[in-house]
């Protein structure tokens, strides 16, 4: 088990801004249906990816480096089913993007920057999206893990910009 370890200058609220970028872009393209504006915002996502890994990395560099595999594949994955407005396409893709929040989870609880409390919420929102997606869950639980994943999402892109450098 490596040492917990601090972030450095302001990488922080680079990856904040990003991520807040990544989040308007996702729901923009979302909401005017719009795929070009969604395959940019799979892009953001995979470039977020790669500054959260470059963020949280010095923690576990060997799980770190998971992160970027599975960005990769939900992304490509997600991309074909948007483009074919295909949902079980787009299921499956919630299978690495799962993954991959587990690991950024895990990756976050281990940094000395960041509360281990925001790890565990974005670690279980990444189970919660998990078992949504197992057929014949309830569909409240399916809605329940959406709204829990955003909330996580949008509190560690908060925390990240208004975050202390250290």
């Amino acid at each position: 088990m490596g040492a917990r370890v601090r972030s450095a200058g302001g990488a922080v609220t680079i990856v904040g801004l990003a991520y807040v970028a990544f989040l308007l872009l996702s729901l923009a393209g979302m909401a005017l249906r719009s795929i070009p504006l969604q395959l940019v915002a799979n892009a953001t996502g995979f470039v977020l990816a790669v500054l959260l890994y470059r963020l949280f990395e010095p923690g576990d560099p060997r799980v770190a480096l998971a992160l970027l595999p599975l960005a990769l594949i939900h992304y490509v994955i997600q991309g074909v089913g948007q483009v074919r407005a295909d949902r079980a396409t787009l299921r499956l893709a919630l299978v690495p993007f799962a993954a991959y929040l587990m690991v950024l989870g895990y990756l976050i609880a281990r940094s000395t920057f960041a509360p281990v409390a925001l790890g565990v919420v974005i670690a279980l929102a990444g189970l919660a999206w998990l078992i949504s997606i197992v057929p014949r869950v309830p569909t409240w639980f399916t809605l329940a893990a959406v709204l829990f994943g955003v909330v996580a999402e949008v509190t560690l892109a908060t925390w990240l910009l208004i975050a202390p450098e250290r």
